[in-house]
Parts: structure tokens; C-alpha cells; sequence
């Protein structure tokens, strides 16, 4: 709950410091069905300037039970600052970086992405870089290449979204099994998404995922595929 408050305090800071327009708040839960696990997060974002944009996000885990605190191993705090470059009327180019500050680790996080849109339809692709450096004594771990993609349509007042990632990590780091072994280099994760875009400043969404390779079976020691189910919404100012 700690980093759900920070986040909320550091956007008003934010908001009050900086000329912003579009100011958005998306507040999110989630659950993981194999895990049986919950988790909360509230992000904040607004453009500044002139194309840039800065986003601050926290997210708490809750372990088995909803709303409690007692999961510190998903505790995080995040700031992402990005620059929209119009091509043309329907290319947009952005690069940016985020910073991630979580229970026991620190990423750093640059990543350059392309957007087309036109009428209706609207499709992304992102390439991510992760370096992660250990919070007990500052050694660089787990560094990850990541590459998304989006494709969406509005069609009357639903939007809906779907994007795969894939997501490679050196030495398999976070994605082995915990006993060193059967680690996993590379794994895949797929969302879908349907949001309700009907009111004027507020849109509920819900969002389905496909998370390969990250639950781990204590007792065969396997790492197996995880599914998130995600509700949320996001209120636009």
C-alpha cells in the first residue's frame, strides 16, 4: 500500500509542478490463476512541454489475499519519461526510459517505439532494453531484450487490443526454477484487451494474459504457464 501512496503523492507534486495537459490516472487489479496471487497498481502520466510525456506508476503485491500487504517480493516503483515525434500524420516515433525501483532491485529501462495509426486501426512495435543491477550489492544481473507488439481496432464504443511480447533474458535469471536448473532463456506473453470507450472521461477495461514460463510448480520444480486476469479503469482530465 506504501508504494500505491507514493505514486498518488508524487503525481499531484507532479501535476501541480509542471504546465500538463491530458492528465490521466489508471487504476488496475489483477489476479494470477495458477499463482492464485493478487496484485494492485495506480499509474499517473500527463504531457509537458511540448510531445513529452511523464508517467509514475507503483504497484504492490498482495500474496493470497486481496488487499493485504503481505507480498513484498512484488513491490515497485516506476518513472517513465518519453518523447512523441510525429513523422506524418499517421507515424509517430518514441523513444523514452523508464526507471523501476522494486523490493530487492533496480532496472533501468530504455526503449525506442513506432506507432501507425489511421481511421480506426492502430499498430505498434517497441524494442526494450532492460539492465537490472542487485540492490545488495549493486552487481548487473538479468539483462533482458524485449520486443512488443500492438494491433487495435475502436469499433463502436469498445476498443480492442491485442499484444504479444516476446522477451529474452540472459542466463535465464528471473524466468528459471529456483534450484538452478531448466532455466529459461526466452519466453513469450500475449494480452488482450476489450475497453469500453463510451463515457466521456472515464474507460473500464479488462484484460487477459498469457504469461509463459513464470509459475514455477513447487512441488515438480517446473516452470509452467502462468494466466493474469487484469480490471481496471482509467479516468482521463
Amino acid at each position: 500500500m506504501k508504494t500505491l501512496k507514493l505514486t498518488l503523492a508524487a503525481s499531484l507534486v507532479a501535476a501541480v509542478a509542471l504546465p500538463a495537459s491530458a492528465t490521466y490516472v489508471d487504476v488496475r487489479g489483477a489476479y494470477k490463476t495458477e499463482a492464485k496471487t493478487y496484485e494492485t497498481r495506480v499509474r499517473a502520466g500527463f504531457d509537458f512541454a511540448e510531445d513529452w510525456q511523464i508517467h509514475l506508476e507503483g504497484t504492490q503485491g498482495h500474496g493470497d489475499k486481496l488487499l493485504s500487504n503481505n507480498d513484498h517480493s512484488v513491490a515497485a516503483f516506476e518513472t517513465e519519461l518519453n518523447y512523441n515525434y510525429a513523422i506524418n500524420d499517421n507515424f509517430t516515433l518514441t523513444p523514452g526510459f523508464v526507471y523501476w525501483n522494486g523490493a530487492n532491485h533496480t532496472e533501468y529501462r530504455p526503449y525506442l517505439k513506432a506507432t501507425y495509426a489511421e481511421g480506426n486501426f492502430y499498430t505498434a512495435a517497441r524494442y526494450r532494453y532492460q539492465a537490472a543491477t542487485n540492490g545488495a550489492n549493486g552487481q548487473k544481473v538479468n539483462d533482458t531484450n524485449q520486443v512488443d507488439a500492438w494491433v487495435g481496432y475502436n469499433v463502436s464504443d469498445f476498443n480492442l487490443e491485442y499484444n504479444p511480447a516476446y522477451i529474452n533474458q540472459k542466463e535465464g535469471g528471473a524466468y528459471s526454477n529456483g534450484i538452478g536448473t531448466d532455466q529459461a532463456d526466452s519466453k513469450w506473453e500475449h494480452t488482450f484487451q476489450v475497453k469500453y470507450t463510451g463515457f466521456d472521461s472515464w474507460a473500464p477495461y479488462v484484460d487477459y494474459q498469457i504469461l509463459d514460463k513464470t509459475y514455477n510448480d513447487r512441488i515438480t520444480n517446473e516452470n509452467k504457464t502462468e494466466n493474469r486476469i487484469r480490471a481496471g479503469v482509467t479516468f482521463n482530465f
